[in-house]
Parts: C-alpha cells; structure tokens; sequence
C-alpha cells in the first residue's frame, strides 16, 4: 500500500500534534512540516532571560483537561512536571490588591468570602449564599455568554471584579461576549442545576483533591516541551519555508513554497486563522471569508527582573489580576519566584506583566521605552515598586489570541462541513477551534488527525 503524503503548515504545539498522530502510523503516512520560524513550537518559546529560563508566551497548561496531560506522558516527559508552589492570587480593586475568593471557579466564589465582601454587594453576597440561582432560567439554550450567565446567577459585581479580570487575562477578551460553550461548558451545565450555578460548582468541587495539581510547567520551560514533541515525530520539519499557496491536481494538493513544491494527498493547516483563509480564499471564499471573520486580540507581555531586596511582593501569591474599570494598561501581573520553585534563587524577582485586550490596544502605540515606561508606573502603583529593574524583555503577541463569540462552535462545525465538501483533502486545526489554551490546542490537532486517517481509511 502507497504511503499517504500529508502536508502540515505551522509547527506550533497544534501542528506538531497533528504529526505526531499521523507519524505514529508511519506505514500509512509521510509527514512533511512547513514552518515560517526558525525553531518550532509557535508562541511557546522559552529563552535565557537574567539567567533563568523563562518562557516567552504560555508558561504552563491545564492539568485537569486529558488533552496536554495524555500527549505528553506518551511523549514521555510527564514524571518531569512541576505545578505551582503558589496557588492563591489577588485582584486590584479600590486601590489595593485583595485576595481571590478562595476557592473559586473561574473567580466565581464557592462561599462567602469576608475578604472580597468590600468589592461585592450585599445582594450579590446572598446570591452566592442563596446557591447561585439565576433570576432567568437558564435551560435549552446551547450557548450563551459568560458574562450573562454569571451576571444572572451571582451578579454584576462577581462578574466585574472576579470573573471578567480572570478570563481576561486568559484569552484578552470580554467575559459578557465569550461562548460559555466554547470557554466554560461546565459553567453553562452547572447553571442548569435545580439549586443554582454555586450549588453544582461547590458539588463538584468537592469530589476533586483540593491538592491535586492544577498547572504544570516543565523546569526548562514550555519551549522544552515542544522540542521533545518535535524530536519523535518520523517525518520532515522544515524550517523557515513559508507556503504561499495550494492548488489542486486532480485528487492531490501542489502546496507551493517559498522555496519549491510538494505534491501531497493531504494538507492540514494548523497556521492562524489570517493566515489559513488566505491560502484558502482561492479555493474556498464562503471559508476564507468565515475563517477572517474570527476576530483575535493582540497582546503585550513585558518580564522583568529586579534585585529582591529592592520590591515587595506579597508572599505566597502567584500575582494579581487588573479589571479593565481600572483603567490601567497592565491587565495582569505574574510573580514567577513565587508561582515556580526554579525561577526563585533569592537575590532576583521575576515578573511578568500582561497588557492588552479585545477592547484595549493602547500598548501597540507605545514603542519599547514608552511601553516599560508605563508599566513601571503601574507597578508602582499598585506595588508600590520605586526601583529600575535590573532587566526586562519585551514580547509582542499581534493578533495571537482568538475570541471566541457565542456560537463559535456551531459555526466552525459548519466552516469544516463547507470545507470538507469544497477542498476534500484540506483540513483545518488550531488555536481558535475549542479556546485558549494548550490542552485546547492539542485537542484541536488530535481531531483534525483523526479526520486524515477516516479520509484514508487507515484509523
């Protein structure tokens, strides 16, 4: 039997699962990588960084989704995973930072917290005493947003201060457009309960290990991770070879690049959304169109290094969340010492600031020093940090982080049907499929690798 020839652009963590799935059927497929970069791995890049290793981008993934924590104990590398040492985190709210409701889903309190009573009305309060019964019953619909959802069942203030700030700093979106489907599906099953969204949460919370590990990171950083990924698949990933174009020929794909061609049976395109509908736009414009349609924030994270003696954090806290009705330009701040064993050696504090949002691009008219510049303030502010850092890194994320609006999933389904009938042989897989996050991301390459082996009959 002939060997399948499959095409993969993009060799992010979506990408290089996808190979790594059809790799393992090396009898059936020969897999060719196109990547534009010069390393592999996307936005999961770990560098040196005031002498750690810190990561660029995503610095660690959900440990309770199967999708990361399956792929990576098959790629072998799991016995080697450190979760965070720090669990709890604040919020900056009447200008001082208080502590998360602890515990908390998705920043939605499980108990009545005496701490965040100053951010929370008193009606809001009895709201999630009263169990988290929404106002409107919340039953048929398959998708709503996270903001009418948690505003129907604990309020206005749990949502603007706990859980808008929370999602923001995930995907950089609004929490009142966001696909609960998409974003929280618990969520949208838990509000159907008969005794309220807080009654099903603390339920389930309760049959899970309160010690159970909710992040993992690896020591060398997430960049690691990827490169042992990419060393066990069986196939060919060229670097800095970008696509330019796919044209048929007869059942098969001429897939052009910025050095040659390939004639393939197949292509999988795990590159962004942009970047798929513009390769497609000749061959597909109905998905083309739907694909640009997909809107993505661009983000901003800023690490920095001070002496230890010179800042003052607070102990045994991952970081602090900002709300947008603060109207600061940082949206999040990230104590690494604190979050990670291997980033703390005593003389130096890490952190890792965050700015951007959906609804907020005001980092991407500053250059670099008005940048820093601003974000110092901020730190000041709420830190109340006096001295210059002894380094910082600046990494600008453009349009890297998808916004999932209500109903995405019902219409990506329709996206692939359109182009399954239209471009049979053309598959699509990434990042803005199932929601931010890795585990997300890989489910993403997981499915669209399942669909090349059904289309070959070889799964």
């Amino acid at each position: 039997m002939n060997k399948k020839r499959v095409a993969v652009v993009g060799a992010g963590i979506t990408g290089l699962t996808v190979a790594y799935r059809l790799s393992k059927k090396s009898e059936d497929f020969e897999v060719v990588i196109f990547e534009t970069d010069e390393k592999v791995g996307g936005k999961l890049r770990t560098s040196n960084f005031a002498g750690f290793q810190l990561d660029e981008g995503a610095d660690a993934f959900l440990a309770r989704a199967p999708w990361a924590v399956e792929l990576f104990d098959e790629v072998g590398i799991s016995e080697e995973f450190v979760s965070p040492r720090s669990r709890s985190a604040s919020i900056w709210a009447n200008g001082s930072l208080i502590p998360l409701p602890s515990p908390n889903v998705l920043g939605i309190p499980l108990y009545p917290d005496s701490e965040a009573s100053d951010v929370l009305s008193a009606g809001d309060s009895q709201k999630i005493r009263d169990g988290g019964i929404p106002e409107n019953t919340i039953t048929g619909e398959t998708d709503i947003s996270i903001g009418s959802l948690v505003r129907n069942c604990v309020g206005d203030s749990v949502f603007e201060n706990f859980v808008d700030p929370l999602l923001s700093g995930i995907n950089a979106g609004k929490a009142d457009a966001m696909s609960c489907a998409t974003m929280a599906p618990h969520l949208l099953e838990a509000a159907r309960h008969r005794d309220g969204l807080v009654t099903a949460l603390k339920e389930t919370y309760e049959k899970t290990d309160p010690e159970s590990p909710v992040f993992y990171t690896h020591p060398e950083g997430m960049g690691h991770i990827v490169k042992k990924l990419a060393e066990k698949i069986v196939g060919s990933i060229r670097k800095t070879e970008n696509v330019t174009s796919i044209e048929p020929s007869k059942e098969q794909w001429i897939v052009k690049t910025s050095t040659g061609s390939e004639i393939v049976d197949a292509v999988v395109l795990t590159n962004s959304a942009q970047d798929a509908a513009n390769l497609l736009h000749p061959l597909s414009p109905t998905v083309s169109t739907r694909l640009s349609e997909i809107e993505h924030a661009s983000v901003s994270l800023v690490s920095f290094a001070f002496e230890t003696l010179d800042v003052e954090i607070p102990e045994n806290e991952s970081g602090f969340l900002v709300p947008r009705s603060s109207g600061k330009l940082m949206t999040a701040c990230s104590f690494s010492g604190n979050k990670w064993t291997h980033l703390n050696d005593g003389t130096k504090t890490l952190m890792r600031v965050s700015t951007g949002r959906i609804d907020d691009q005001r980092h991407e008219t500053l250059d670099d020093e008005e940048l820093v510049e601003c974000l110092m303030d901020d730190l000041k502010t709420t830190l109340g940090v006096e001295k210059p850092p002894l380094e910082f890194r600046i990494n600008r994320w453009p349009k890297a982080l998808a916004q999932f609006e209500v109903g995405h999933l019902q219409k990506l389904e329709e996206t692939l049907s359109i182009l399954e009938v239209e471009t049979p042989g053309i598959f699509l897989s990434g990042s803005y499929h199932f929601g931010v996050g890795i585990p997300a991301s890989i489910r993403s390459g997981n499915e669209a690798a399942t669909r090349v082996l059904e289309r070959f009959g070889r799964n």
